[in-house]
């Protein structure tokens, strides 16, 4: 018997891969049922009635759902006001993201991002072997688009440029002049990340309409409280059609029950509305809370969670001690992002809140009185 010879099969990576960092996720335990997760943006919010009927009427597992996703893609048409031929859904808006790399991106392709941002961006693009060119948001009292930065940025190699409009992580909505000048003056593909839209009464479906080279994202995770079952879309330049699906997984990779509970969802509207105006109540008084807080900037947001700046300068130990007390907290520790000493926090329900208000403030309390010593 002739003995193979194998080799290291990490050897086989792609090399480029081995200098990038990966999306560092949320920490907070999935399936725990009485932890505070205040760290992924969920909705506090379970999904809509008609979607809770959908599922649990579901019976139809063994079938595999339409290659096409027809009738999801013309409810959301209906949703949104946009032509259900434009729309490409998938299995969650990175899933929609990869698909859109995979029909433009080459190695040495530039992608032009503005950090502090998703940071599924940047590792998604790079690990296909594009260059990331980050035009950082301006500093100031609050964070600004450089749109400027943004068009000298532009060059022979660029394929995309992102803007995530509300922002995450910041919560900021930029103005509406500094998006249209971008997309005005771009050569290249424009993709405005709306997930958020729905909690700040803004939308950018218009330029979509008059831009033939811009793409306009959106997810049900957030609003519809639909983030496990993972369903996102896009809005996409017709001319890109026929390459999309060419490049598309089956199914767009969404599973039958997810498009069950999306369609119900889509038809649950008023209650969906309901849920987006508690969660922006709740906002605003989380953020007048965290601001009686000594020491503790909030910045305005547009979407379902707050970044604060807090009196320290690393909130590392800050979300760490919160996460020992079962409340669970975003920390962002590249210091090229310069949120260091900043913690973002989902909106929970009012009790959820409370919770981390007072593990805030006794965690704070704590540190100064420890560090006045």
């Amino acid at each position: 018997m002739i003995e193979a010879t194998r080799t290291d099969i990490t050897a086989l990576l792609r090399p480029h891969l081995r200098a990038l960092p990966g999306y560092i996720p949320g920490a907070s335990p999935a399936g725990s049922a009485d932890a505070i997760r205040l760290d992924w943006n969920e909705s506090p919010f379970p999904p809509s009635p008609k979607a809770q009927v959908a599922l649990a009427e579901f019976a139809t597992g063994n079938r595999y759902p339409d290659i096409l996703q027809t009738a999801l893609r013309e409810a959301l048409g209906t949703y949104l006001g946009a032509p259900p031929k434009r729309i490409m859904a998938g299995a969650g808006l990175d899933d929609v993201l990869n698909t859109l790399a995979m029909l433009v991106i080459e190695p040495g392709d530039d992608v032009v991002i503005s950090d502090p941002t998703f940071g599924v961006y940047r590792s998604l693009f790079s690990h296909l072997g594009a260059t990331v060119i980050n035009v950082p948001l301006l500093a100031g009292p609050e964070f600004e688009l450089d749109d400027d930065g943004i068009l000298d940025a532009i060059g022979p190699r660029t394929k995309l440029v992102i803007i995530c409009n509300p922002n995450n992580p910041t919560g900021t909505l930029f103005p509406r002049g500094k998006v249209e000048r971008i997309v005005e003056g771009a050569t290249c593909l424009v993709a405005i990340d709306e997930a958020y839209a729905e909690f700040s009464d803004t939308a950018h479906l218009d330029l979509a309409e008059t831009h033939e080279h811009v793409v306009v994202l959106r997810t049900m995770s957030k609003f519809a409280g639909l983030a496990g079952f993972r369903v996102g879309y896009g809005v996409f330049p017709d001319a890109l059609m026929p390459w999309l699906w060419q490049v598309a997984p089956p199914f767009l990779n969404i599973s039958a029950v997810a498009v069950a509970v999306a369609l119900a969802s889509l038809d649950d509207l008023p209650a969906l509305e309901s849920n987006v105006a508690a969660i922006v109540r709740w906002r605003e008084e989380l953020a007048q809370n965290l601001a009686r807080i000594d020491g503790v900037t909030v910045y305005p947001s547009a979407t379902n969670f707050l970044l604060a700046r807090l009196p320290v300068s690393d909130a590392a130990p800050v979300v760490a001690a919160l996460a020992s007390k079962n409340v669970f907290v975003r920390h962002f520790a590249n210091p090229a992002l310069g949120l260091r000493d900043c913690l973002r926090v989902s909106v929970g329900t009012p009790e959820e809140n409370a919770i981390f208000l007072e593990g805030l403030r006794g965690v704070l309390g704590t540190m100064i009185s420890e560090k006045a010593r």
